[in-house]
């Protein structure tokens, strides 16, 4: 049997991070999680050849397979998608190298789940597709699902606004090789939208619901990245304790650690530290006397210079963070990005190899609608943001408020 992981993806919402890595290939507890479902499905033993299906920066998943998976013990096949296909459309372009039925698996999905509990049950049903459904807290991010007694699918709808249920697609099928007939080669297709509610009516489509003792998380948004690492915390100090120091990191006496924390193998902590709960500090990073780090992730080989106040950040692979400055509230900041001493940052997105230098307003910040609608917006910021940010919103207000959201992704300095 074949497993299909769907790896093309351009991750446009954990960006800055997936713009210099594609999405398979952002790390958790400094694995790429590609590695995490690659060792999943050495395991199994039905699986005997893994496709990859790729597009973006597949350069990058190639060589980490050449050079960090060259002892997997079954075979891998790369398949390029000449253009973005969606889902569906990349599926189709596996046709010729999968056999009656196959696993498929979203490059995406951090899990410990089983695949072989959703080959079984794809086995004693009578359906197509058997789509693995987990339950969560904001269903309308994704795929719902309604089923009946006996676990046919009823209803599938992508991206509902008001969902009826909070069971939800999880990125993981059994597929009867049947189903691509139907789809156009070459041309973008959605599995969700177009594919699966298309079987969904002809009574085709069964699911398994994940046990309650596997995780899963859909690593889209940078707070998702921040609940995998959760997850694998804790995992880790239920054997381990709240706090790992792997060989040849440098921790003095003094620092103070609060756990469960992650210390990677050649960091160097400085004198005075506090390093709070939740943070994982990459390999090689350098952290300078009495920083303060606290439910943040440094991908690696990143420099925090002395006193400098990390809260609730992701930055990712050798960032700079300069004497005092305050990186807080969700604020991400891409490979080799600089942040100059004295600066505080908060919800920001620094794209990669960017240098900040100077108080560029940065600020995801609740603008009173009230105060921005055409017509009756102030010629200054009521806020005291500076005037070329201040554009912005007016010209966001000129078709309707400033949300959250629009505020947060017009600021990728």
């Amino acid at each position: 049997m074949k497993a299909v992981i769907l790896a093309g993806g351009f991750g446009t919402r954990l960006r800055p991070i997936s713009s210099t890595r594609p999405k398979p290939m952002v790390p958790v507890l400094g694995k790429p999680n590609l590695q995490y479902i690659l060792e999943s499905l050495e395991r199994i033993p039905e699986i005997d050849e893994v496709i990859l299906s790729v597009h973006y920066m597949r350069g990058e998943i190639r060589e980490f397979i050449h050079e960090k998976m060259a002892d997997y013990p079954k075979s891998i096949r790369f398949v390029n998608d000449p253009m973005p296909l969606e889902t569906g459309g990349a599926l189709k372009n596996i046709e010729d190298y999968v056999g009656d039925d196959f696993l498929v698996i979203y490059g995406d999905v951090f899990t410990n789940f089983d695949y072989r509990e959703l080959i079984k049950a794809h086995e004693a049903n009578a359906g197509l597709i058997t789509v693995a459904v987990t339950k969560v807290y904001d269903p309308e991010r994704y795929g719902v699902v309604e089923t009946d007694e006996e676990g046919k699918v009823t209803h599938f709808e992508e991206k509902p606004k008001r969902p009826k249920t909070n069971l939800v697609d999880a990125g993981i099928y059994m597929v009867n090789k049947k189903i691509l007939e139907a789809i156009p080669k070459g041309k973008e297709v959605y599995f969700e939208r177009e594919v699966l509610p298309k079987y969904v009516a002809t009574g085709d489509v069964y699911t398994y619901k994940i046990p309650r003792e596997y995780y899963w998380v859909d690593l889209g948004t940078p707070d998702d990245l921040f609940y995998a690492h959760q997850i694998a915390l804790d995992q880790i100090a239920k054997d381990n304790g709240y706090y790992t120091i792997k060989e040849g990191a440098e921790v003095p006496e003094d620092v103070e650690i609060q756990g469960p924390v992650y210390i990677d193998e050649g960091a160097k902590i400085g004198h005075g530290v506090k390093i709070k709960a939740y943070t994982y500090i990459g390999p090689n990073t350098v952290i300078e006397d009495r920083a303060y780090i606290k439910r943040s992730i440094l991908i690696g080989n990143d420099v925090i210079k002395e006193t400098a106040e990390i809260k609730d950040s992701i930055l990712g692979e050798g960032v700079v963070i300069g004497k005092n400055v305050i990186l807080k509230e969700n604020a991400v900041a891409g490979d080799y990005a600089k942040v100059y001493d004295n600066l505080v940052i908060y919800g920001a997105k620094i794209l990669p190899w960017k240098k900040v230098e100077e108080y560029e307003a940065y600020i995801r910040i609740k603008l009173d609608p009230t105060k921005v609608r055409p017509g009756i917006t102030p010629d200054r910021c009521p806020l005291g943001l500076p005037e070329c940010i201040y554009k912005k919103f007016k010209a966001i207000a000129g078709e309707k408020p400033p949300c959250d959201e629009c505020i947060e992704n017009q600021w990728l300095f």
